[in-house]
């Protein structure tokens, strides 16, 4: 359980750069200065997609609690959805703005879950570690 843990914590910090780097390469793609392909920000998005389903996993392994479960399941489902939002042929285009505050909202909740597994690491508490009771 404690690896479960451990191991949560770390790759729940490298999700949160990993979005980082999402944003970064997203720019890339879009800059007026030619811009890139965004290959690689699609790539990336679709490993942090299958990264998120691996945090889900250890987060019931390592028995995080009811808080930081639930967390870990809207993580993947947002991750899940920011691929459905960034589709050409969505309409109307404003389901298609999903995209960027999805990106938003997947990066403050990755850094959230990051934070609480440090601390429950740490041996600090965590909000949700025992289902719910805030630390």
């Amino acid at each position: 359980m404690a690896a479960a843990r451990t191991a949560f914590m770390g790759l729940a910090w490298l999700f949160v750069l990993g979005v980082a780097v999402q944003f970064f390469l997203a720019g890339l793609g879009l800059s007026e200065l030619g811009g890139e392909s965004m290959d690689p920000h699609e790539a990336l998005g679709h490993a942090l997609t299958i990264v998120s389903i691996v945090l889900l996993l250890l987060a019931v392994i390592g028995r995080l609690g009811r808080l930081l479960i639930g967390l870990s399941v809207v993580l993947f489902l947002l991750a899940f959805f920011q691929s459905l939002w960034a589709n050409e042929d969505l309409d109307p285009m404003a389901l298609r703005s999903l995209h960027v505050l999805g990106g938003l909202a997947i990066f403050v909740l990755g850094h959230y879950l990051a934070q609480q597994a440090t601390r429950l690491v740490r041996g600090e508490g965590a909000e949700g570690a025992r289902g719910g009771a805030g630390a």
